[in-house]
């Protein structure tokens, strides 16, 4: 029997193609909206959305994209039924702490199962979800971020079969590269330099004063490679040294 999780160079090639659509963010955006576009063609579902939460503030930022196009929100406190509800049930079993709740930020959480027990559908949350004709959701974990809740949600209906197992296994794939989009959407909007992952890897060792040696093994490259990256950076910063390098930089190395 064949895996029904196997990832083929189909799919990576499909899941490269899509991460390869973070063109310039529209205006305050808190994500690419490109990249959940491309998502929701390769995942079919009701919506898709990025979702960022400051649960002391009971704040929450939503980039969604479905049928209608793109649609951006920010809410706070309870303003309406749902959100109500939202917020009364979020630390209950039943409820949307999820990761939160459990420290694992890893793990995808498919609630089709959750979702059709007795014990969920007789909760206000889920039978409101009922009313409304939300049968399944995917929810993608991402690690938290400047004390935000970071997650991708999927949605759907009734009439729409269960998240499979192999669709599950292609966003669990990508899901580390999600959270690396969105750290450097992240940096956009507080002004932050444009360098690659590998550059503000190197500039974080950097920071703590480890010399190219010692940035060399920590990332397994040749001292050669760890210049090449240095200079790059210099000239990308147009800055002449190491210290003015990380001077630079030093507000946006938590994000980066």
């Amino acid at each position: 029997m064949p895996d029904r999780t196997m990832i083929t160079d189909c799919d990576l090639c499909a899941l490269l193609d899509v991460l390869d659509r973070c063109r310039p963010a529209a205006a305050d955006d808190i994500f690419y909206a490109d990249v959940l576009v491309g998502l929701r063609e390769l995942i079919p579902c009701l919506d898709i959305t990025f979702q960022l939460m400051d649960v002391t503030e009971k704040r929450v930022s939503t980039l969604c994209v479905n049928d209608d196009g793109v649609e951006r929100e920010e809410v706070v406190g309870t303003t309406d039924e749902y959100l109500t509800l939202f917020w009364q049930q979020f630390w209950d079993e039943h409820g949307c702490a999820g990761p939160l709740r459990t420290g694992d930020h890893s793990t995808l959480l498919h609630h089709a199962e959750t979702s059709r027990g007795r014990a969920y559908t007789n909760t206000p949350f889920g039978s409101l979800l009922d009313d409304i004709g939300i049968k399944d959701e995917l929810l993608v974990p991402l690690p938290p971020l400047g004390g935000l809740d970071r997650r991708l949600l999927l949605w759907r209906t009734k009439d729409e079969p269960d998240f499979s197992e192999h669709e599950i296994a292609m966003l669990a794939l990508v899901r580390p590269h999600l959270a690396e989009l969105h750290t450097r959407r992240a940096r956009e909007l507080r002004g932050g330099p444009h360098l690659t992952p590998r550059q503000w890897e190197v500039l974080r060792l950097v920071s703590t004063g480890a010399g190219n040696a010692q940035i060399a093994r920590a990332l397994d490259v040749s001292e050669a490679t760890v210049r090449k990256h240095l200079e790059n950076v210099f000239l990308r910063l147009g800055v002449q040294s190491r210290t003015e390098a990380v001077a630079r930089v030093r507000a946006f190395l938590d994000a980066a």
